[in-house]
């Protein structure tokens, strides 16, 4: 039962602002079981992250509405059938994963979640008729309903009132049969996927997609036999597969646009067609070799550099924000997915070796530290300074560095990036180190992102944080990275079918 494990039995003991539990089963079937979990959340109404994944939870106690505070609730992976409709006592939500169930419908309170920014809901058997009324969400970010049963796409997710932040729908592997010309709403859409469905029609509606980036509409049943191999063609340019549907598409049908909003996506539309990115490649020196040692544990790495960066004036606490906000989204899922790591370029020597060492031989001198310590004493006086402060502080948040430490708090061997001179510059998903850190004068950035679960989760990190940064820095340029094993090559970036929707204009060294 819930109560009955020991990450639970800490969390109530040291006030804790989170729980997460994963692969362990719990009961949740059994009255008994029922009265565990309302144990719990009477006894933890500070809860900020409930994350229990892979448990074969059955059912969920509507006592988690005592849970006010909560802003991640992450269920993904277990059995479940239905959630209770409590949450509009669960104001503070921004993050839900309800990913891996046997879901067919959501709670109607789930319309009150208004900061709601991420919704996870793929791998379920729902239906269009699932949804309840999501206008509301004008906050959401992120929507993935994909491998579902849906035939057609909920009406109120092409709300107006979603359009000034939606940039992320994905709704691969279902039923759906048609896009609606209400699509045109969502002016910050950047990523939409819809492939494995069954729509026929050319999608006309993706010329009024101003902000879009990435598409995939594949392994659907188009009429048109030249739109269908150009949608199927991994190596289409997505103002190809645009100016393709325009053509021999269905003009749309009138969805309340305003004239001046029709002016502002054609114009916004041909600023992206024209979006150019220099990048250098053979660069001397700028390939990772990947150690065997790190394969078993996080094998994936995707690496660039950024030049021609200016941190000055708002640009360094943009470019700061933009890896929080990635860290919190889907993308990265709270560096469960993927992780970011930034360095001054100039501030190690290359070349760079990614491998794993035991937390006793790792030493890093980490972000906004004064000395180097072993990976073993630095996560031990982390945990400490975690419990200190949550028992201090009647506050639901903690240091950012003090988040992530269940991510490896067990693990007896790590993974870092280590530079010729055998210093330590990267501890992920944890921390970069102290000695290359990023300062106003830092022109140019290396950038890693790294993952145990994907080399795919990897570049779509590196693809948005790279399309992100070029609007704080319009006049940036890449230095392609290759990560190799040996002889083998793990990843190279950006390769040709990276940044989909950007003009790469390739530079030979």
């Amino acid at each position: 039962m819930l109560e009955d494990q020991q990450e639970v039995k800490e969390a109530i003991e040291n006030n804790r602002f989170e729980i997460v539990l994963k692969n362990v089963r719990i009961d949740s079937v059994t009255e008994a079981a029922i009265l565990s979990q309302k144990k719990v959340f009477e006894r933890m109404p500070q809860l900020n992250l409930l994350s229990i994944t892979g448990c074969s939870v059955q059912n969920i106690s509507s006592s988690i509405k005592l849970c006010s505070n909560l802003t991640s609730l992450v269920l993904a992976r277990n059995e479940l059938k239905q959630l209770p409709d409590v949450f509009d006592c669960l104001p503070k939500l921004k993050f839900i994963d309800f990913s891996h169930n046997f879901l067919d419908t959501l709670p109607t309170s789930l319309q009150s979640c208004e900061f709601l920014e991420s919704l996870i809901l793929n791998n379920n058997v729902l239906t269009e008729a699932s949804f309840p009324n999501m206008s509301n969400l004008s906050n959401l970010h992120v929507f993935d309903a994909s491998y579902n049963s849906l035939k057609s796409i909920p009406v109120t997710l092409t709300s107006e009132k979603l359009s000034a932040k939606l940039h992320t729908i994905i709704l691969s592997h279902n039923l759906i049969e048609t896009i609606p010309s209400s699509f045109s709403n969502l002016k910050q859409l950047k990523e939409f996927k819809m492939d494995a469905n069954k729509l026929r029609e050319v999608p006309t509606v993706i010329d009024n997609l101003p902000k879009l980036k990435v598409l995939d509409i594949s392994n659907n049943a188009f009429t048109d036999s030249r739109f269908q191999k150009l949608a199927n063609d991994k190596r289409a340019k997505l103002n190809a597969i645009v100016s393709l549907a325009k053509k021999t598409g269905k003009p749309i049908e009138s969805c309340e646009i305003k004239k001046e909003d029709v002016e502002d996506t054609t114009k916004a539309g041909t600023e992206d067609e024209t979006s150019r990115l220099t990048v250098r490649t053979g660069v001397e020196d700028l390939t990772v070799r990947r150690h065997p040692s790190v394969s078993e544990i996080r094998p994936y790495l995707v690496c660039c550099v950024f030049n021609n960066i200016d941190l000055e004036g708002d640009s360094f606490k943009k470019f700061i924000a933009l890896q929080t906000k990635l860290h919190a989204s889907a993308f990265c899922e709270n560096r469960t997915l993927s992780a970011i790591g930034t360095h001054r370029f100039d501030s190690f020597q290359l070349p760079l070796c990614y491998m794993a060492l035991k937390k006793e031989d790792l030493y890093i001198r980490a972000l906004n530290k004064k000395t180097s310590v072993s990976a073993s004493e630095l996560l031990d006086s982390l945990l400490r300074d975690a419990e200190l402060a949550r028992k201090r502080s009647k506050r639901s948040t903690v240091d950012p560095l003090h988040r992530y430490l269940h991510i490896v708090k067990d693990e007896k061997v790590l993974a870092c990036l280590v530079d010729s001179q055998q210093i330590v510059i990267s501890l992920p998903p944890i921390t970069n180190s102290d000695c290359t850190k990023l300062t106003v004068d830092t022109k140019s950035v290396w950038v890693e992102v790294s993952s145990k679960q994907s080399l795919e989760a990897c570049k779509k990190t590196m693809d948005e944080m790279v399309m992100s940064s070029l609007t704080i820095f319009p006049s940036m340029t890449l230095d392609q990275v290759r990560v190799v094993d040996n002889e083998t090559l793990v990843s190279i970036y950006p390769d040709k079918n990276d940044l989909p929707g950007i003009t790469i204009d390739r530079v030979s060294q």
